[in-house]
C-alpha cells in the first residue's frame, strides 16, 4: 500500500488555525488526525480502519485529557465522521470541541463546511460570521465568500475571492491553497474552464491531492480533452491498483470518450462498481452515479445513485451529477 502524506488544503487550514492554541509535541491525537486524513486519499481506507481501532482504544479516556488534547481528538473525530457522511454525529462532536474553548476557529470552519455540504447555507453563514475576531480576515473572508457563492451570488463571490487572492500573492500558506480550491470550483461552475485549471495548478497534476485531481479531470472532460486525461496515467492500470474509485471512473470515462481500442479502465471500473453495488455501498455513492451516468449509460441506476447522493450531500457537483442522470 502506498502511503499518502499530503494533507488536503482544507485540513491544512484547520491545522494552521489550531497552532495558536497550543505548541504541543506530536501526540496520539495528532497521529489520529493524520490517519484520518490519509484515509481520505487511500482507496482501501486501511488508514481509517487503523484510525477507528485507535479511537476505540482511547475514546473512554478522552474526557480526562487536558483541554487542548481533548479538543484535538474531537476535532479529528469530527473530520472522520464527516468523511463517512455521518454529518449529524460530526456536528455534535464539534460541539465538544467548542465546549473546550480551544480550537474554536478550526471547529467553526469545519462546521461551516459540513453545513454547506448539507445545503444549509444560512447556518453555514452564521458559522462563518462567528469566525470574525477569532480567525484572520482572509480566513473568515474566504469562508463568507464561499457561502455567498452557494447562496446564488456566484459571480460576486468569485470576484471577491479573486480580489482576496490578489492581496495574498506573496503567500504560499495552506489558506491560499484552500482559497484556490474554492476559486477553482466557482470558475468551473461559471464555465471559465481555463481559469479553473489555473487555480487548480493543472500543470502539476501528479503532485495534487485526489480531490484536486478529480476537479482537473472534470474540467478537461468538459473541454473534450479525454486524451489529456489519459496522458496522466499508464495505458492500463495494475490489477492491484489502489487508485480511489473516484479517479478510476473518470479514467474509464476518458477512455470511452477517446474511443480507445483499450478497455482496461472500463473493465476495472465495472469490477469496482459491481462489488460496491453487491454490498449496496452507501458511502460516496457519487462514484456509482458517475459510472452509470457517463460510462454504462444505465439511466435507472444513474438516477437511483444520484438521488441517494443528493439525499446526503448537496454539493454543487452532486447536483450536476443528478442533472446528468436525469438527461439519460
Amino acid at each position: 500500500m502506498s502511503k499518502v502524506n499530503t494533507y488536503t488544503p482544507f485540513l491544512m487550514v484547520l491545522l494552521v488555525l489550531g497552532c495558536g492554541a497550543a505548541a504541543a509535541p506530536f501526540s496520539s491525537a495528532q497521529h489520529y488526525a493524520k490517519l484520518v486524513e490519509e484515509g481520505k486519499q487511500e482507496a482501501t481506507h486501511a488508514y481509517h480502519q487503523e484510525a477507528e481501532e485507535l479511537w476505540r482504544s482511547v475514546s473512554a479516556r478522552i474526557p480526562s485529557l487536558d483541554t487542548t488534547e481533548r479538543a484535538q481528538w474531537y476535532l479529528a473525530r469530527a473530520d472522520y465522521l464527516q468523511f463517512g457522511h455521518q454529518f449529524a454525529e460530526a456536528l455534535d462532536t464539534l460541539k465538544r470541541v467548542e465546549a473546550t474553548g480551544t480550537l474554536m476557529s478550526s471547529a467553526l470552519l469545519m462546521r461551516a463546511r459540513i453545513l454547506l455540504t448539507l445545503g444549509e447555507v444560512e447556518r453555514a453563514a452564521i458559522a462563518c460570521k462567528q469566525l470574525r475576531g477569532l480567525a484572520p480576515v482572509d480566513v473568515w473572508g474566504t469562508c463568507e465568500l464561499e457561502v455567498k457563492g452557494r447562496a446564488g451570488e456566484l459571480k460576486l463571490a468569485y470576484e471577491g475571492l479573486n480580489r482576496l487572492a490578489d492581496q495574498d500573492k506573496t503567500r504560499t500558506s495552506a489558506i491560499v491553497l484552500w482559497r484556490r480550491q474554492i476559486l477553482a470550483e466557482q470558475a468551473h461552475l461559471l464555465g471559465n474552464y481555463e481559469a479553473a485549471l489555473n487555480w487548480l495548478q493543472s500543470d502539476n497534476y501528479a503532485a495534487q491531492p485526489v480531490v484536486v485531481q478529480k476537479q482537473i479531470i472534470d474540467v478537461w472532460l468538459l473541454q473534450n480533452r479525454p486524451q489529456q486525461v489519459l496522458s496522466q496515467t499508464s495505458e492500463c492500470p495494475a490489477n492491484d491498483s489502489l487508485l480511489p474509485d473516484s479517479l478510476i471512473v473518470r479514467f474509464a470515462r476518458a477512455e470511452l470518450e477517446a474511443e480507445s481500442a483499450l478497455t482496461c479502465w472500463r473493465q476495472l471500473a465495472a469490477e469496482r462498481i459491481y462489488i460496491r453495488e453487491l454490498r449496496h455501498d452507501e458511502l460516496h455513492t457519487a462514484d456509482l452515479a458517475y459510472y452509470h451516468a457517463y460510462i454504462s449509460k444505465d439511466a435507472d441506476a444513474a438516477l437511483y445513485w444520484a438521488r441517494l447522493t443528493v439525499s446526503v450531500s448537496r454539493e454543487p457537483f452532486d447536483l450536476v451529477l443528478l442533472d446528468a442522470a436525469k438527461e439519460l
